[in-house]
């Protein structure tokens, strides 16, 4: 199931040539568990900055983000580890697939990281690919597909696991419209079904408004979007 999140007062800075760059400047949002919410906002303006906070990449300068109630960035180094592992499934624009790998072993990678044993690993792995359409390409490396199918095969990896929080940095960005809205379709039937909290950065308000919640990114904190 999905999880509860609450951004409170949450800045992040950082230093270049000497100087401080603000991006994010005590942010405040929830979101509840199960939720849908769509991000937008210029280029720079702090977008990929809050998923990889949400994250647990990258741990916030002040402030506090806390899941089901409990504050991210107090937890042990260990535990934070267990939470991205297990608890967050990452989608990024450029698909960071293994190019010698096929598409089984790459969407299998999460389990494995978990110590699933492999041939159940590889099983799990199987169901996804059929599950986002790709019952036909589950030994082809990531050169022999498409973008698109590519795209399908980095969301089959970030739900194997069901995590409780789906974090999606603009998974659609380098599609072009129609492969991008089928993409984008297919992500919101699955994360409905698996009942996850999904956070979707992007460009298109086209595809943004696809979500029951937009907010926009304005000098480092959260407007609601018309």
């Amino acid at each position: 199931m999905g999880v509860a999140l609450q951004v409170r007062g949450v800045s992040r800075h950082f230093e270049k040539g000497g100087q401080r760059i603000e991006v994010l400047r005590a942010a405040e949002l929830e979101l509840a568990a199960g939720q849908g919410l769509a991000v937008v906002g210029q280029s720079g303006s702090g977008k990929s900055t809050f998923l990889h906070v949400l994250g647990g990449l990258e741990p916030p300068t002040a402030g506090h983000v806390l899941v089901d109630g409990v504050n991210l960035y107090g937890r042990p180094a260990a535990e934070l580890d267990a939470f991205r592992s297990r608890s967050v499934g990452f989608i990024f624009q450029f698909h960071h697939l293994l190019p010698d790998h096929s598409a089984v072993d790459n969407v299998a990678i999460p389990a494995l990281i978990a110590r699933v044993p492999k041939a159940e690993a590889r099983e799990r792995a199987h169901a996804a690919l059929v599950r986002v359409g790709l019952a036909h390409r589950l030994t082809h490396k990531p050169g022999e597909l498409s973008g698109g199918e590519q795209q399908r095969v980095a969301i089959a990896r970030a739900l194997l696991m069901r995590p409780g929080l789906v974090l999606a940095a603009e998974p659609t960005g380098n599609l072009d419209p129609r492969t991008a809205n089928e993409v984008m379709g297919l992500l919101l039937e699955l994360n409905a079904d698996a009942g996850a909290t999904l956070v979707v950065v992007t460009h298109s308000m086209e595809l943004a408004r696809r979500f029951s919640r937009v907010v926009r990114v304005v000098e480092g904190r959260f407007e609601e979007a018309a």
